[in-house]
């Protein structure tokens, strides 16, 4: 699997890095450890014509410096990735952060990114943008967005809903974790004003669906239903059940419908307080 770990100095982004050597993947997966230097930190002021060559020479001097600290970063990472995983390159670039990691991801055909989230408050996430919330709207591929530090990666949260993109999650944990280091709990929130009757067929579909397929792949699992509006109980049920990561399919909305309506992996993206993994 080809890994893009997009990384800053951060305290999010060393938590992505701890992460993902406790990632219990099948195959060892080839990493490219990235960092983008954006330029427009940089404003040009309006500056009398004698000084602007200084300025811009001042400017230069100082991108230089940012991008040499980028190189140690990355080497850095690098460094303490290839404890595990040997196949890790450092990569350094200039430009918008997000348009950036989404290029590199789109070139390597890469099948996950993996970075921090910042955390920003709402009036920050509208005036400046998250990273994250970028990434997760235009990458190819899926994204993992680390919330907080955690010692192990035990046990999952699998919400499901029976479309295409929710088979599409239980098989990328199918295909690319060692089932036998995971304990997960598949989630359906049944989101309508009539209650489905205690013996109706909805537990029975959980099970044949989901239940019964990762547990001949060697996961363990529990099936849970709850009522109410999805992205709100699927974050309500991380924290009750204390679950490590969030493994939520993405049904792929254009950035336009994603900006009116919302997504729901997006809203876990944003308020569940354990790392979320969007499968594409």
């Amino acid at each position: 699997m080809k890994i893009i770990l997009a990384v800053d100095a951060s305290k999010c982004s060393g938590w992505a890095a701890d992460l993902l050597l406790k990632l219990p993947l099948i195959k060892e997966p080839e990493v490219d450890v990235m960092h983008v230097v954006d330029p427009a930190v940089f404003t040009q002021p309006l500056i009398a014509p004698p000084l602007a060559e200084e300025y811009r020479a001042a400017i230069r001097q100082e991108m230089d410096k940012r991008l040499r600290m980028a190189d140690q970063l990355t080497a850095r990472i690098v460094e303490k990735i290839r404890n595990r995983w040997k196949m890790v390159i450092p990569i350094t670039e200039k430009g918008p952060i997000a348009e950036k990691i989404v290029a590199r991801a789109r070139e390597e055909k890469a099948e996950l990114i993996i970075l921090g989230s910042r955390g920003l408050s709402n009036i920050q996430r509208f005036l400046l943008g998250s990273v994250s919330q970028k990434v997760v709207t235009y990458a190819p591929c899926s994204v993992l967005v680390v919330k907080r530090s955690v010692r192990s990666i035990k046990r999952f949260l699998l919400p499901v809903d029976g479309s295409r993109p929710s088979e599409t999650a239980m098989q990328f944990l199918k295909s690319h974790f060692v089932p036998e280091k995971l304990h997960g709990t598949v989630l359906y929130v049944w989101d309508y004003p009539i209650h489905p009757h205690p013996n109706s067929l909805l537990l029975q579909m959980l099970e044949e669906r989901y239940g019964q397929p990762l547990r001949q792949a060697g996961f363990r699992t529990e099936a849970l239903y709850v009522m109410g509006h999805p992205a709100a109980k699927i974050v309500k049920a991380v924290q009750r059940q204390k679950e490590d990561l969030v493994v939520i399919g993405s049904r792929g909305l254009t950035g336009l419908k994603r900006f009116f309506l919302g997504g729901i992996s997006h809203k876990v993206v944003k308020y569940s307080p354990q790392s979320v993994l969007v499968v594409r």
